[in-house]
């Protein structure tokens, strides 16, 4: 009787350190998991940061080139002139 109430005791034990175990394991996976999605986020977050920085200079650029001010000063060192009304067209922005 001994015997198997000690088998008994050595299964239980071995199954309860075997669960132990596999929740270990799955709780380090998950907390390395959370840290690369951490880096991943941040990686992206400075990879937005970036292109919107990128974006407001390109749309400082865009109305720098499309001045009315700046075409008319090229116009006139090309020898241009005004166009008449009917002759404009209106650039819209997107």
């Amino acid at each position: 009787m001994g015997n198997k109430t000690n088998s008994k005791i050595w299964t239980k034990l071995a199954i309860v350190l075997f669960f132990t175990f596999v929740v270990c394991l799955t709780r380090v996976w998950v907390n390395i998991e959370r840290v690369d999605l951490s880096y991943k986020m941040q990686r992206l977050q400075n990879e937005f940061r970036e292109n919107q920085e990128l974006r407001t200079k390109l749309t400082i650029e865009k109305n720098n080139l499309l001045s009315p001010y700046r075409l008319k000063e090229i116009g006139e060192d090309r020898g241009l002139f005004s166009p008449e009304e009917s002759q404009i067209r209106k650039i819209r922005n997107q």
